[in-house]
């Protein structure tokens, strides 16, 4: 049972994750509307955006991004307090995460997401709750097993909150921060993100993420789904060991700053001829969910997009991998649907991009179960699409765990 206090605190969460939510998506919104000259009012996504601003445009907007994503990481690495992850300091409560200087980074990777960085958005408001309920926890009498509760919950009512998905980031809390699902975790963790949702909900709607019918289920789709399991597990294992592999440079040093320039303007070099690698990766996912893209297309945004995350990376921005993991997986699968319906019989082409952005989420951020129901909340697309996402996930996680100890 959860006593008084440790209720009100989570009570207490799910309202902040609730008002990062609101703030964090109407700034991230704010800056796409400003770097890509485009307004609510004209009715685009930020893919739609991205696309119809000439490619010298985009080029120019991602070196301003790599001068704010460097100068600003440059000047919290120097003067900040030691950032902590969400994760180490669930582990490890004794490593607590410094508040003002979590949520100023927090902040950074929405202004760098907005301006067009290939990284995720979700990382920044699961930072932010965790912060600000750290810094409540200074001045309440909390145990530590407690202290570690709140902040994975504050984690997932943060992932709440940005995608509007209660229950995933509520197994998310579970199965990634406390590897526990006793009653008191369940109950504390749908408590957080239930009100987080339902805040957001009140500020900005009940938005849908993917906004679009759902393809029908046609074909030999268990059988693809199978041979899509085993491929997509084979280049999670390689994308993890090309992250494995980023040269490490020093974050305090300025010389950051002028390697940040240099790897954005690159990635403004790719997405002149591939806008949608651009922002988190949900522009790449409506292109292959609702089948604008050819085969040769796709394979070309999955190439860029996982250079993009890359060059990020290694530079030391900062964002989420949830949706980049989305939309390589998406892309790899759309050129393998279309393989299949040519070779073997038709299949349906979106769905499949769909099937393999919940597998190769679920692989490469180890968290399967996660993914699947995240996939529906993002979509509202049929709980039958849950047979086809078992086979593909099963398949992918086993040919992960073989390919690991071989490579």
């Amino acid at each position: 049972m959860l006593e008084r206090k440790i209720f009100g605190l989570v009570v207490l969460v799910g309202i902040f994750a609730g008002i990062v939510g609101i703030l964090f998506t109407n700034l991230l919104h704010v800056i796409q509307h400003v770097m890509y000259s485009y307004s609510t009012a004209d009715g685009y996504s930020f893919g739609m955006g991205v696309a119809q601003v000439s490619g010298l445009h985009r080029l120019g907007a991602l070196l301003a991004c790599g001068l704010v994503a460097g100068v600003g990481w440059f000047l919290i690495h120097r003067y900040g307090g030691k950032l902590v992850e969400v994760k180490t300091a669930v582990t490890d409560v004794t490593k607590e995460m410094p508040p003002i200087t979590t949520l100023l980074h927090a902040t950074l990777q929405i202004i760098t997401v907005g301006m067009g960085s290939p990284l995720g958005r979700e990382v920044a408001p699961r930072e932010a709750t965790s912060a600000l309920i750290t810094w409540v926890m200074r001045y309440v009498d909390v145990t530590k097993e407690n202290k570690a509760l709140l902040i994975a919950c504050a984690s997932g009512a943060g992932l709440a909150a940005v995608y509007n998905s209660p229950v995933s980031a509520t197994i998310f809390v579970l199965e990634t921060l406390l590897l526990t699902w006793n009653v008191r975790a369940l109950s504390s963790a749908f408590i957080a993100c239930g009100i987080a949702t339902f805040i957001v909900r009140l500020g900005l709607g009940d938005t849908i993420q993917y906004d679009m019918p759902q393809p029908a289920i046609v074909g030999s789709f268990a059988e693809f789904a199978v041979i899509l399991g085993i491929i997509i597990g084979i280049a999670v294992v390689f994308f993890d060991k090309t992250q494995a592999k980023l040269p490490k440079f020093n974050r305090q040093s300025p010389k950051i700053i002028l390697l940040a320039v240099v790897a954005f303007g690159l990635v403004g070099v790719m997405a002149m001829y591939f806008p949608a690698i651009l922002g988190n990766g949900k522009p790449g996912n409506q292109l292959t969910f609702a089948e604008l893209v050819s085969w040769q297309y796709a394979l070309g945004l999955f190439a860029s997009k996982w250079i993009a995350v890359l060059l990020a990376l290694a530079v030391g921005a900062y964002g989420g991998k949830i949706t980049p993991s989305m939309m390589l997986g998406s892309t790899l699968a759309l050129a393998m649907a279309v393989a299949w319906s040519a070779i073997v019989g038709p299949i349906s082409i979106g769905l499949a991009a769909f099937l393999g952005a919940v597998v190769f989420l679920g692989l490469a951020q180890k968290m399967p179960l996660t993914s699947a129901i995240f996939m529906l909340e993002l979509s509202r697309f049929s709980v039958e699409l849950l047979f086809p996402i078992a086979l593909a996930m099963g398949m992918g996680m086993l040919t992960q765990q073989w390919l690991k100890t071989r490579v």
